[in-house]
């Protein structure tokens, strides 16, 4: 089947759909779904191509903090302590039985 079309732009879509009307629901069907999957895809080929991901800027609000470089040398030839032992569950349900937070209290 060729398509040759020779009006101006605001009247393609009404050729078009003068072609299509005959043809079956279920025709008509596969055709809507793979016009909407083809937009999807163009959108979203848009998006990646326009996205930047902005650089967020670090501001120091210590006074006298000390740089990067600064904490690296500080730190230099120290070991790395060990990280605690993770709690079993059970002592973690224990702990907090009974137990309610101060601002739930307040609202019940």
């Amino acid at each position: 089947m060729e398509l040759v079309i020779n009006n101006n732009d605001s009247n393609i879509v009404a050729s078009y759909w003068e072609m299509l009307r005959p043809l079956s629901i279920k025709v008509k069907l596969k055709l809507a779904s793979m016009l909407t999957a083809s937009v999807c895809e163009e959108e979203c080929i848009s998006e990646k191509a326009t996205k930047q991901r902005r650089r967020a800027k670090v501001v120091r609000r210590a006074l006298n903090a000390p740089s990067d470089r600064e904490l690296e040398a500080r730190f230099e030839g120290s070991d790395m302590p060990e990280l605690p032992a993770d709690p079993a569950w059970s002592h973690v349900i224990n702990a907090n039985t009974g137990k309610t937070i101060k601002p739930i209290e307040k609202w019940l």
